[in-house]
């Protein structure tokens, strides 16, 4: 009997020897983390990082080197979306440089951001017309301008065939509709931003090519026909303000990631580990 019972808590013994140990569990999933991590495998990699935050939450040591390890995988994903952008951000400001030679700076000295317009509607001849003005920030503003008899729009419609698109409008006296004489001229200005305009754009690059008429709502509605080079610089405008923007972002991204970067490295110095 007492050799039996010797045999069972020997067998008993080698069987809790061969267990695992919770802090040997988490050391194979840091292994695994690290296997990962090492064929560029970053997302896997992050998932088993967190599965040992959230199962082994007292083994501090291995969660210690578990967040070095999640640190670098930050700092290469964090380079590698840097060197993306050093190398598209060169194409973006190369294409808005080459579109840039169809605006004219307008003369704004006491008035920021900068701003840019189409050489047609800064060549084109005071008349009843949209035109519109873009920000260095790729933001772009819609001017409706009527001249001769008084309208007092307060919005505008753009339509074509049986589709058309219109603005939030902006009430007589408002900043932005601006009502003036010239030389015996009756002038209205209603500028519209990006919070009134509607989809007033959109649609005139999507109907470029095709007749366009604008209706001046306001006291009396009054309709007239686009001319066919304004609708050409509307949508020029529309694609030069987004090549802006996107290169206004980009640039805004790369700033981010910079400082990113150097916070990660901050992390690994201060873990006192190679990165």
């Amino acid at each position: 009997m007492r050799t039996r019972i010797a045999f069972m808590l020997l067998i008993m013994c080698g069987c809790i020897a061969c267990t695992p140990t919770v802090s040997n569990k988490a050391k194979i999933l840091l292994d695994k983390a690290t296997s990962h991590y090492t064929k560029g495998e970053y997302n896997t990699a992050k998932l088993l990082i967190d599965s040992i935050h959230t199962t082994f939450q007292h083994d501090i040591e291995t969660r210690q080197q578990a967040r070095i390890l999640m640190y670098n995988i930050e700092y290469q994903e964090t380079a590698r979306n840097l060197a993306y952008l050093d190398s598209i951000i060169p194409l973006a400001k190369k294409q808005c440089d080459s579109m840039m030679v169809d605006y004219v700076l307008l003369d704004t000295v006491y008035v920021t951001p900068k701003t840019y317009r189409h050489t047609y509607f800064d060549k084109q001849a005071p008349a009843t017309t949209l035109i519109c003005e873009i920000t260095e920030q790729g933001n772009i503003n819609i001017i409706s301008v009527n001249a001769g008899k008084a309208r007092n729009h307060v919005a505008i419609k753009v339509s074509s065939d049986d589709a058309f698109a219109d603005t939030q409008e902006v009430p007589v006296g408002n900043a932005y509709n601006y009502q003036f004489t010239d030389l015996g001229v009756q002038w209205e200005k209603v500028t519209f931003d990006k919070n009134t305009q509607g989809d007033i754009l959109g649609f005139i690059e999507l109907y470029q090519n095709h007749p366009i008429y604008v209706t001046l709502m306001g006291e009396k509605n009054y309709t007239y026909q686009l001319g066919k080079k304004s609708i050409e610089a509307l949508a020029q405008s529309v694609q030069y303000a987004h090549h802006i923007n996107q290169y206004v972002e980009l640039k805004k991204e790369h700033h981010k990631l910079t400082e990113k970067l150097a916070w990660i490295k901050q992390k690994l110095v201060a873990e006192e580990s190679p990165y």
